[in-house]
């Protein structure tokens, strides 16, 4: 029988997995597009990421990290014309988590006590990156590249959230005073975010609105269960031995939270047929 921890671990390999497997279909196929080759560049790093974390080869999750390399580096080639405008600023958001949080992963699959962090934080902090960081920070990112600079809302949330998010995986297991910092900012932005894009859908996309709801509602409460975390208060009990931040938090928040905003996103906001967005 496995042990609490071994448990709480195994779950965190598999969000992060389905993170992984969904962060590409959002940003890269908004800011990329998705040829055979890059699908093919996926699953071979996927493969070799799921590979590393249940086998004994944790050194084949480097590959993750040099796919989320590799895409970034595409994507700053791909739009030199418009490096430092707010639109390629804001691009670059969701890629720079997704390097982030395989550097997170790459680190707690082998052990490598980054900034003191155990296998468990270390995996929180990738998941972190990749749900929250990657692919709702990839949405917003998304719908600053089809609106207007002067009247979007989603450009300083975007900025806020990404500060923040950084302060989050920081202050997860040690410093902590940056992590209370980071929820304060979460906790303004992203519902703030979210709430101003089920006021652009309202009564004209039904499915995008009802699943942008759907995630503003499992957020309010993911940020519910986060506070009484911050503030030592017991909101949920364990499920099956393991933490409620993350059985029940980190649940929500990949299977959720992140995929319904993302595809309420994506239904609002298609893809051009002929192909990615300039960013500029």
């Amino acid at each position: 029988m496995l042990t609490a921890e071994m448990s709480e671990l195994d779950l965190l390999r598999v969000l992060l997995l389905f993170s992984m497997a969904l962060g590409p279909l959002g940003t890269h196929r908004h800011f990329l597009g998705l040829s055979p080759l890059r699908v093919a560049a996926h699953l071979v790093a996927f493969a070799c990421a799921a590979t590393g974390l249940f086998l004994p080869v944790p050194l084949l999750c480097v590959a993750w990290l040099l796919f989320c390399a590799g895409s970034f580096a595409l994507f700053l080639r791909s739009r030199v014309a418009s490096l430092g405008s707010p639109r390629m600023l804001a691009a670059c958001v969701p890629f720079l988590f997704s390097n982030v949080a395989a550097v997170w992963l790459v680190a707690g699959s082998n052990d490598l006590h980054l900034l003191g962090y155990g296998m468990n934080f270390s995996f929180y902090a990738a998941l972190h990156g990749n749900v929250l960081g990657w692919i709702v920070m990839g949405a917003l990112a998304i719908l600053v590249d089809r609106e207007d600079l002067e009247s979007t809302p989603y450009l300083p949330a975007l900025f806020i959230c990404f500060a923040s998010f950084l302060l989050i995986a920081l202050g997860i297991d040690q410093l902590h005073a940056l992590k209370k910092i980071g929820v304060v900012g979460i906790s303004v932005a992203l519902p703030l975010s979210q709430l101003a894009f089920l006021r652009s859908v309202w009564g004209r996309d039904r499915a995008a609105f009802a699943l942008g709801a759907l995630s503003l509602v499992g957020l309010v409460f993911t940020m519910v269960l986060a506070w009484g975390n911050e503030l030592a208060i017991r909101v949920l009990d364990d499920v099956l031995g393991i933490r409620a931040i993350v059985s029940v938090h980190g649940v929500l928040n990949a299977i959720v939270i992140a995929p319904t905003f993302l595809l309420a996103v994506a239904l609002a906001h298609p893809a051009r047929p002929s192909g990615p967005s300039s960013a500029t």
